[in-house]
């Protein structure tokens, strides 16, 4: 099954339609390098900058961002129909679960179907899923013209000021992860890549302490925050993933 077919199939599952957006092909070659993402980061990058512009073009105040190697909760659908669980304030919600330890503020906010949020001050990785907002969408196309890191890492590593600068928050549980977390589901482009060995020079360390202090302050984000062990997921029923 290819992706195509997958991605559709996932939509079509929890009632949902879909935009799609052609991405840039890793397969035929990046446009340019940029050290020291891969050729397959490039082109990852570039497929989320289409969809961006496309937001920061369109009518909607949000919308939501997938790879085509979603994989949905079995309720997902009810909450991408309604969009009034989002908080005004947040740029990006993320809604994917990379299944690894995360820092999130201790306010909970409740939203629709027994999910609740947080904010998200920990770095939490994956680009598989997320909603952002229009401004948002605006601002990141205009600060990463030059790509200097993965967009999962721009998206959500407070060591980036492309992440630093925006509200972020995190639904829990999630609505989705990537079929890589799933039996039987077939490697990226960006997996399959081998990543160049690269000494992060001192001046480059120094840029994300000196970021990651500066969201810290902005987001007060030193105190009243707490460590889970994962983002849980809702998974779908038996014999739809």
């Amino acid at each position: 099954m290819d992706r195509l077919t997958a991605v559709t199939a996932q939509f079509l599952r929890i009632g949902v339609s879909f935009e799609r957006v052609a991405g840039v092909d890793a397969r035929e070659g990046a446009p340019f390098a940029a050290p020291p993402l891969t050729e397959a980061e490039v082109c990852c990058f570039l497929s989320h900058r289409r969809c961006w512009q496309i937001i920061a073009d369109g009518p909607d105040q949000y919308a939501a961002v997938f790879e085509d190697d979603v994989v949905f909760s079995h309720d997902a659908g009810s909450m991408l129909l309604d969009e009034s669980w989002v908080p005004r304030d947040a740029d990006v919600v993320k809604i994917e679960t990379f299944y690894n330890r995360v820092r999130v503020g201790r306010r909970q906010i409740s939203a629709m179907s027994g999910y609740s949020m947080a904010r998200l001050f920990g770095q939490h990785l994956g680009s598989c899923g997320y909603l952002i907002s229009k401004p948002a969408a605006r601002r990141l196309l205009k600060t990463t013209v030059s790509l200097k890191a993965p967009v999962d890492v721009a998206l959500f590593s407070p060591g980036q000021m492309t992440s630093a600068r925006n509200n972020i928050y995190q639904l829990m549980p999630a609505l989705c992860a990537q079929a890589m977390f799933w039996d039987g589901a077939p490697p990226t482009q960006i997996q399959l890549a081998t990543r160049p060995h690269r000494n992060k020079r001192p001046i480059d360390r120094v840029r994300v302490e000196a970021t990651r202090t500066f969201g810290h302050f902005r987001n007060w984000s030193f105190f009243a925050t707490q460590q889970i062990d994962e983002v849980p997921l809702r998974l779908p029923r038996a014999g739809e993933a």
